[in-house]
């Protein structure tokens, strides 16, 4: 397990938007923790240490793992294991706009998604395929301090037309893998095949339009001269 992240928090009584307005005003963030036989507490934590910590990109938002969350309760401050249930972001800033706290119990098991990481350049792709990753993340059931930060998997020979499925994870011992294991989670796809055929077949199609307007000329010069003879 990753060396867990200290978040620090204050019990909140309000609730509502209009609270949550007057929060953000002051560089807070609404949140709420969560759990197991644990009594939801609605908290407020600080916007610029949240978002510093679970900014788009950086490794505690992209690696599942157990954060250390600090309670302040009039000075009474107690800690849990917590792991990020949810995070709201506003559409067009990214900026967090409320989190969702799962308090753990490091006893008993949860069931969590982890994320797949893809290394390497394929093969097929150098030769013209498409990477398509179907599965970006896998639920596993485990205790809190064994759950993987990532799945990694190495895709550089992979050739057009193979696949790479669940069964191919390497699983750490005490982790149960919950999905399907032939599921497929990345592929190699041939798309320059499909687009020749989707030529040929434009070609066909034009050029089965053209023979229909040449004899539908044809037999309208025919009925003319027909006509003009009679």
């Amino acid at each position: 397990m990753n060396e867990s992240t200290a978040i620090h928090s204050t019990i909140r009584e309000t609730k509502g938007k209009s609270a949550a307005k007057k929060l953000h005003a002051q560089g807070l963030i609404p949140a709420v923790v969560y759990g197991h036989n644990f009594d939801p507490l609605k908290l407020s934590v600080n916007s610029t240490e949240i978002n510093r910590i679970f900014k788009l990109g950086h490794a505690d938002y992209e690696e599942f793992k157990i954060h250390k969350l600090f309670i302040d309760n009039k000075g009474d401050t107690q800690d849990r294991p917590v792991i990020i249930k949810e995070i709201q972001r506003h559409p067009l800033t990214n900026s967090i706009l409320h989190i969702d706290f799962f308090a753990v119990k490091m006893d008993e098991k949860i069931v969590v998604p982890v994320h797949i990481r893809l290394t390497g350049k394929p093969e097929g792709v150098k030769l013209g395929g498409i990477q398509r990753q179907i599965l970006r993340e896998v639920e596993v059931k485990c205790l809190p301090s064994d759950i993987p930060p990532h799945f990694e998997i190495d895709v550089l020979e992979l050739q057009i037309g193979d696949s790479i499925h669940v069964s191919y994870l390497e699983i750490p011992e005490n982790v149960q893998i919950l999905a399907n294991p032939n599921a497929p989670i990345v592929t190699i796809l041939a798309p320059t095949v499909e687009k020749e055929e989707e030529v040929e077949k434009a070609e066909a199609e034009v050029e089965a339009e053209a023979e229909t307007e040449a004899e539908t000329e044809e037999k309208t010069e025919q009925t003319t001269e027909t006509d003009t003879k009679e």
